[in-house]
């Protein structure tokens, strides 16, 4: 039944992708969100842990409400953003003339911005995750130590490396016209790389890979020969760098195999090594469930969890949720999906209605990118992208880097925009 169940869930996933590509509603935000949780909960199903609960009939239920509510909510958003294209009326939004060099120029900005943050981590915390001796001890460690500003600017890479992309697609790549962003872009991996986190890495792979869709409008030759080096990238990332956190941090790269109960002793042609990314999709839905029952006998948080990043960056403590993550799961269960903190706030009226609001944002970004593509509409709609396949992973709605991330964008935007100093905000 596992393996029947992981096949139905693995071809409706990969429907859905060619829905996104092909179809109707071609390059639809539904298409993407509905094939990356097909894709989980067929994953789900393998059960290789014995310590994850059988899914419950009301869990499946409140999976398949999620995936109605906001399939409900892209079709309703679309018909009103398609009637009421509000951002029309902002002249300096829709502008399509916007100038390269001064993309150059925010990206080599960044770059400065990006070295001042590495120093500043650096001198505060005495060295890298990836080079410290027990790495998951140390970024833990140095996330305390080190202020979130500064935190946040020593990871710019994943900003810059995705507009050094863009120059590169828009203008079509040339080895000699590029030298300067290839070399950035190799710098920034590699900075990157030393903090040992593969969401960031897979966020620039996927922000990445959407750009070309976007901008390129590759046929299927084009993309045979681009989308398998990046996929590779992100599998190798996914697998490799939580291995080499285990092996430095435990002694043994199968540390994570033993703390999950996984036998993989059997495993075979180095399929042990992909166990990693059945652990973040499967464990992340065990998360979910665990706080969807912990929540239905107490007291929800009442929206708190979700205004954190703002009350933080505010310092109004008085505001902060306040939440015990040990009385819901394992402690080093740290994620659970993007309703994950939805349902610490609502409890489980969170599966009805989350779900239909995320889908109005994402569509709204959809629709302004399909109707004025320019630098902003296709940047925000490549993150979207990323937001869309992480929403299996963790929430970016509690993340402070998002929302910066965000005004950074809209900031390069008014730089980079030709007429902006013409139009009356």
């Amino acid at each position: 039944m596992t393996i029947f169940l992981f096949t139905i869930f693995t071809i409706l996933s990969v429907y859905c992708i060619y829905l996104f590509i092909r179809g109707k509603l071609k390059l639809s935000p539904l298409w993407p969100m509905l094939a990356v949780w097909f894709a989980a909960i067929g994953i789900s199903q393998l059960h290789l842990s014995s310590i994850e609960l059988a899914w419950p009939v009301k869990y499946w239920w409140l999976l398949f409400v999620s995936l109605v509510s906001f399939a409900l909510g892209f079709f309703v958003f679309n018909k009103i953003w398609q009637r009421y294209p509000f951002w029309q009326k902002f002249k300096f939004l829709i502008t399509q003339d916007y100038s390269v060099k001064n993309i150059r120029l925010v990206i080599y900005v960044l770059l400065i911005l990006s070295l001042f943050g590495l120093y500043k981590f650096y001198t505060i915390s005495g060295n890298f995750p990836l080079l410290a001796a027990d790495t998951d001890v140390f970024r833990f460690t140095a996330d305390e130590q080190v202020p979130g500003l500064y935190n946040y600017l020593a990871q710019l890479a994943r900003i810059f490396i995705p507009l050094s992309f863009f120059v590169m697609f828009v203008q079509r790549f040339n080895f000699k016209k590029h030298s300067d962003l290839i070399i950035v872009s190799l710098f920034g991996i590699l900075v990157l790389t030393l903090f040992a986190s593969r969401t960031q890495i897979f966020f620039i792979d996927l922000w990445v890979m959407a750009l070309y869709l976007f901008i390129r409008k590759p046929n299927w030759k084009q993309s045979l020969k681009f989308y398998p080096i990046f996929l590779l990238i992100s599998i190798f990332v996914l697998a490799a760098v939580p291995l080499i956190r285990q092996y430095k941090s435990y002694g043994s790269a199968d540390y994570l195999a033993g703390v999950t109960q996984i036998d993989n002793s059997k495993a075979k042609y180095g399929t042990k090594y992909l166990l990693p990314l059945y652990i973040g999709v499967s464990f992340n839905q065990q998360a979910l469930l665990h706080a969807q029952d912990y929540y239905e006998t107490h007291p929800i948080q009442k929206g708190k969890v979700t205004l954190d990043p703002f009350t933080n960056i505010l310092g109004l403590d008085q505001f902060k949720s306040n939440f015990d993550l040990g009385a819901i799961f394992k402690s080093w269960w740290n994620t659970g999906t993007y309703l994950f903190p939805f349902v610490i706030d609502f409890g489980t009226s969170a599966f009805f209605f989350i779900p239909f609001i995320i889908a109005g944002f994402l569509t709204l970004i959809y629709r302004f990118w399909l109707v004025n593509p320019n630098f902003l509409s296709i940047n925000l709609y490549a993150y979207a992208v990323f937001f869309i396949v992480m929403t299996v992973y963790l929430s970016f709605t509690v993340r402070a880097e998002m929302y910066l991330d965000l005004m950074l964008l809209f900031i390069s935007y008014l730089v980079v925009s030709k007429k902006f100093q013409k139009y009356d905000l």
